[in-house]
């Protein structure tokens, strides 16, 4: 492990942002493109990192 304040800092932060990507992807969520689970969308379901081409609104919006 890094020894100085800076190495130290820059742990924490990388171990912060994995837990992150760890909880976005365990409910849900995608730690890909950081997409909350309930931010999917509505008609498929799939997050950003996939493609919507055959992704219909639902009816009602």
């Amino acid at each position: 492990m890094a020894r100085t304040p800076n190495g130290r800092r820059e742990a924490a932060r990388a171990r912060a942002e994995l837990l992150d990507d760890l909880e976005l992807d365990l409910t849900g969520g995608c730690s890909l493109c950081g997409i909350e689970p309930d931010w999917r969308r509505a008609a498929c379901g799939r997050c950003n990192c996939d493609r919507h081409d055959d992704c219909k609104r639902p009816t009602g919006q």
